[in-house]
């Protein structure tokens, strides 16, 4: 080894003590990774966050380390950087021996060798908060859905009351005539019973049928999954679909609902977080328009395929909103509504589920004339042919 290599290894060593010390200020780890995704290096102030002890993970490469369902997003992450040189971040969430905690990591190339850095922070109580936060925005659509979900239930539960009441009648009926003489017109009367009991329950059927889509509905949109699955693979067009069911007691006193669904791929995201999104964005559709005049007003639900991402655009007639405000439309608390209508939080949590996956929330508006927001997210790899009709 030369004088020249000597010193440029001593430098080396020097800046990856200085990397320790500022490392152990923090909880901050790095990893540095080749193309294959093999450790070539572990930095941390403890083991505590790590998957496994530094010295094992050396070496291995993240599938042995993190599992298949995890290495994939950082594989991803690692060619990306490798390709483009140009930075990233994603998070994810993983089981540390002090229980499941949630990382954020920006991913950097290594000047001058074909490997990819990543600063890993662990972000778990801000991730905690921002969950109990969008959990509260499900109660509150919840909560603006109430009546028109108790209706929707209602409705059928009315008629299958009904219906299995004539259904045991008309049963006991038959079992008073079997008890006795069956003449020819009595055969032919029970005949009559058995057959409108047979479409009574037909009936009822599809009156628990009904209750069962709505209560599915609920359930997709209401239970609260770790974001574990943020980038996992997403049929965009059932989300929506739940979501406009969900929403169209709140709508069809206000307007005409026009889908224009084209067949998409399969998206990164997540199914329930989706929902959350596309229920918000309907409801807000809804309450800016009036009641009274649906023939008058429309919300158009639009959804394609464009360059390797979904698009799903909801578009309304309602009021719009003022040019002063749009900058600021995806502010925590930041409301058009009037004061006791809303948190102020719905459309920044939508946003932020959004990027979170990874894609994008815009919105488009002209006083008096509606306003258009626009989701796009990725196709899922290797998707693109995994298509949805709408």
């Amino acid at each position: 080894m030369d004088g020249s290599d000597e010193s440029l290894t001593l430098q080396l060593e020097a800046a990856e003590e200085r990397l320790r010390v500022v490392l152990g200020l923090t909880d901050s780890i790095v990893f540095e990774f080749d193309a294959e995704g093999r450790y070539l290096a572990v930095l941390t102030r403890t083991e505590g966050l790590l998957a496994m002890p530094r010295e094992q993970m050396l070496g291995r490469t993240l599938t042995e380390v993190l599992g298949p369902q995890v290495a994939a997003p950082f594989m991803e992450r690692i060619q990306r950087v490798l390709a483009t040189k140009q930075p990233d971040r994603f998070e994810y969430s993983l089981d540390v021996p002090g229980g499941r905690r949630w990382f954020s990591a920006d991913g950097m190339l290594v000047p001058q060798r074909e490997s990819v850095a990543f600063l890993v922070r662990d972000v778990t109580r801000q991730k905690t908060l921002e969950l109990n936060l969008e959990q509260a925005d499900r109660l509150a659509a919840l909560g603006t859905l109430a009546a028109g979900v108790a209706h929707e239930v209602s409705n059928p539960l009315g008629y299958i009351t009904s219906n299995l009441n004539f259904i045991a009648e008309g049963l006991a009926e038959v079992r008073q005539a079997l008890d006795g003489e069956v003449g020819p017109e009595a055969r032919e009367r029970l005949r009559g019973s058995l057959k409108e009991c047979a479409e009574a329950l037909d009936e009822a059927r599809q009156g628990t049928a009904r209750i069962r889509d709505v209560v599915g509905d609920l359930k997709v949109f209401a239970r609260g999954e770790d974001a574990s699955s943020l980038v996992g693979p997403t049929d965009v067009r059932r989300a929506l679909e739940a979501s406009i069911n969900m929403a169209m007691p709140e709508l069809r006193h206000r307007a005409r609902l026009i889908r224009n669904l084209e067949e998409v791929p399969t998206a990164r995201g997540n199914e329930s977080r989706l929902g959350q999104v596309f229920l918000n964005l309907l409801l807000n559709a809804a309450q800016a328009i009036p009641e009274g005049a649906p023939g008058d007003h429309s919300v158009e639900v639009r959804s394609r395929a464009e360059g390797g991402n979904v698009v799903v655009e909801i578009r309304d007639t309602g009021m719009g909103i003022p040019a002063e405000n749009l900058a600021r439309i995806f502010d925590p608390f930041f409301s058009t509504k009037p004061v006791g209508v809303g948190t102020g939080l719905g459309l920044s949590i939508c946003h932020g589920i959004i990027t979170a996956m990874q894609g994008q929330l815009t919105v488009e508006s002209t006083v008096g004339k509606g306003s258009c927001f626009r989701v796009l997210l990725p196709a899922a790899s290797g998707n693109e042919d995994s298509r949805h009709s709408g």
